[in-house]
């Protein structure tokens, strides 16, 4: 059941019920059918200030509406319909980095990302609720400081020099790679999905150590032909600071993603999810068997693709040859 604010008719029979009645919390809401954390919610919100056990219902009418008036100030600009999209891909735990950057993509009326996630800690049309699909989840709007920002990465070159043809995802050779990482920072999965064929190449690193990504990345791609091996586009993580290591052994020009933008590497992030699946964020990957995560590579490769017609990543890779293929972007 979707929430509402109380009425003022059920603020006076809340104060009935609780002042006068002394009745229990569980007791009250199951009168008023209503759940347990608005009625305690609705008077730890507004109990009198001069007498802090008193609650009465004109002052919490009051409070209500003066916090909604404030709040419709400060997000009057953003419409009902952007909210209602904001909250379907909160659902589905898109985050509001990616949320923002596909509202632009799609032509749908602009909200920064910063923007969402302080509607929801504002709870702006009710969005409070919707913490719980925040990956990390906290009560309090942590910001990014300068403190905060990774350090440079020598040689970096930004994706808006990567080749157009990229994004046309018509040749098999233009690579997507990031790294996945093990509860308490308990080993590392290193990741690279072909953007064309949606094929991926995954191995367990010992940690983010440059040296454990390079060596994991070339151990994938030993065998790869190199009509296959055009570009890589990493994040902005200082793991990959060796890019010009494997851009000199694997022949690829590699490529950065602007920062905060990880929809601009969506099928990497999309076939990390994938992995998720088995191996979900408790996981330890220093315990994982090399043998047993090689089978959930083959399990995703295999999988037929709606974006592939229906066909396999395994099957679109190796039996296409450099030429031009026909996809579904």
């Amino acid at each position: 059941m979707s929430y509402t604010h109380l009425t003022i008719t059920e603020r006076i029979r809340l104060y009935d019920l609780r002042v006068n009645d002394k009745l229990s919390i569980s007791a009250i809401a199951v009168m008023m059918n209503r759940d347990k954390s608005t009625i305690s919610r609705e008077l730890n919100r507004n109990l009198d200030e001069l007498h802090s056990t008193h609650y009465l219902p004109d002052t919490a009418q009051q409070r209500m509406q003066a916090r909604r008036q404030k709040s419709k100030k400060k997000f009057q600009s953003i419409s009902l319909a952007s909210i209602e999209h904001i909250k379907e891909r909160l659902e589905k735990y898109h985050s509001p980095e990616q949320i923002s950057g596909r509202m632009e993509l799609e032509g749908i009326e602009s909200v920064s990302y910063e923007t969402i996630y302080q509607m929801i800690y504002a709870n702006h049309e009710e969005l409070g609720k919707y913490k719980q699909y925040l990956r990390q989840g906290r009560k309090q709007r942590r910001r990014k400081g300068v403190k905060q920002k990774r350090g440079g990465i020598p040689g970096r070159v930004g994706i808006e020099n990567r080749p157009a043809i990229v994004d046309l995802k018509t040749e098999i050779g233009h690579w997507e790679s990031d790294t996945v990482i093990g509860c308490n920072h308990t080993g590392v999965v290193v990741t690279h999905v072909d953007k064309a064929s949606k094929y991926l190449f995954a191995g367990l690193a010992k940690n983010k150590t440059v040296e454990q990504i390079n060596k994991v990345t070339m151990d994938l791609f030993k065998d790869v032909k190199p009509e296959f091996l055009t570009t890589m586009t990493f994040d902005n993580g200082r793991e990959f600071c060796g890019h010009q290591e494997i851009s000199n052994a694997l022949g690829v020009s590699c490529f950065f993603a602007n920062p905060y933008h990880s929809w601009e590497r969506g099928l990497n992030e999309h076939t990390n999810g994938l992995i998720r699946q088995f191996f979900p964020k408790s996981t330890n990957f220093k315990t994982v068997k090399p043998e047993d995560f090689q089978e959930v590579v083959e399990l995703i490769n295999n999988r037929p693709r709606k974006s592939l017609d229906y066909r396999t990543p395994h099957e679109v890779f190796y039996s296409l040859s450099s030429e031009t293929v026909a996809l579904q972007p």
